[in-house]
């Protein structure tokens, strides 16, 4: 245990810090709790000993110490990433290349790479539904494109590009983020990126505001409903930033609007009744092109982490740079890979520099006219 903590190093960030594992391609905000235990274990004291030093300097019970000690411990050491069902292959590997058990998706475009995307038929249902949101990029067949084939092997999921195998993922999770950042590298050529956000991004004029959110907090309801009143779009699912100047290079997704919010949002998109329904991972979403659209975006004047609740008036609250941490990594933030200490150094510089907020609304005009009123004051 001691020596898994003992390769990341910490970053002090306001009245946190930030733990830094490159081997693990993990980010971890710790509290002061957190880091006074990662300093015992650094100093080699063995978790009884720690126990007992927190029961001395807290006045705790020798038996509540070590289940507070074992807690901490429990979180420095867990990983845990959500997994996105995918179905299990029922073909013999053998006979992957058979035409039976290769789905066409069809060619997209992402920037000028025409992209043909063959899927293994056992990941329709689950991996083709991501490529859902991207229907607005189909193509017609060229001879020009390059072919992407996503396929469930004994190895793992492997991702082939022009039949050269170019990774190899064991889980779910790591095979969106793979694809992702794949699509990304095309539709934004020659850029080198700082980090990737879950998040949707907008922007007014020359100032952009990067929403980070996890799924049903009510992110791309609010998007959707501010770009249907003239706000460009970049994206409401994966968002990354260039290392360079910070601009905000999302991927190009439709607008993701799920069964809750048709009725609201119908007005601003007419054709909404009419699009096709995809159960996207036990939820009913249908997909809507954008109309201001934007394949890119200024370094964000604001975070915003929005938050519905229909028993709760529109309210702003301001985060310190160490609480904007925390929320960012709560939405599934990673550095991009290699990760390295430059490039953490550079995100906490992006923190400390950034307005942050939380945005909690129960009503979608209160909440836009509190968005404009922020970026009117922002620098």
């Amino acid at each position: 245990m001691v020596n898994l903590l003992q390769t990341g190093r910490c970053f002090q960030l306001g009245e946190g810090w930030v733990l830094f594992q490159p081997d693990m391609n993990r980010l971890m905000a710790l509290n002061h709790t957190g880091k006074m235990v990662l300093d015992l274990l650094s100093a080699d004291y063995e978790q009884d000993e720690i126990a007992a030093f927190f029961a001395l300097h807290f006045g705790l019970s020798t038996e509540q110490a070590k289940t507070d000690v074992q807690t901490v411990l429990a979180d420095l050491n867990t990983v845990e990433p959500l997994e996105i069902p995918l179905d299990t292959p029922t073909a013999d590997p053998q006979k992957l290349s058979l035409a039976s058990e290769i789905e066409n998706l069809g060619t997209f475009c992402f920037g000028s790479y025409c992209v043909q995307i063959h899927l293994q038929t056992t990941l329709v249902n689950s991996v083709g539904i991501y490529f859902s949101r991207f229907y607005h990029r189909l193509i017609p067949p060229t001879a020009e494109a390059i072919l992407l084939e996503i396929l469930h092997t004994p190895e793992g999921f492997q991702l082939r590009l022009q039949n050269e195998v170019i990774a190899t993922k064991d889980s779910s999770t790591e095979l969106h983020e793979r694809i992702s950042e794949l699509l990304l590298a095309w539709e934004h050529p020659h850029i080198d990126f700082l980090a990737y956000f879950h998040a949707a991004a907008i922007s007014k004029g020359p100032r952009s505001v990067l929403l980070p959110g996890v799924s049903g907090s009510g992110k791309s309801t609010l998007t959707a409903f501010l770009v249907g009143h003239g706000f460009d779009y970049h994206g409401d699912d994966v968002i990354a930033m260039a290392i360079n100047d910070g601009s905000l290079r999302p991927l190009p997704t439709q607008l993701s609007i799920k069964t809750g919010s048709w009725l609201l949002l119908e007005s601003l998109y007419p054709t909404l009744p009419i699009l096709p329904t995809v159960n996207c991972y036990g939820r009913e979403v249908r997909y809507v092109k954008p109309l201001q659209t934007k394949t890119s975006g200024n370094a964000p004047s604001v975070i915003l982490f929005p938050t519905y609740n229909k028993d709760s008036a529109t309210q702003l609250s301001l985060l310190t740079p160490f609480q904007t941490m925390i929320r960012l990594l709560e939405t599934s933030m990673n550095l991009d890979q290699p990760a390295t200490e430059e490039k953490l150094a550079e995100l906490i510089r992006f923190v400390e520099k950034t307005p942050a907020y939380t945005l909690t609304y129960n009503d979608l005009s209160n909440a836009k006219a509190v968005i404009e009123e922020l970026l009117d004051y922002a620098d």
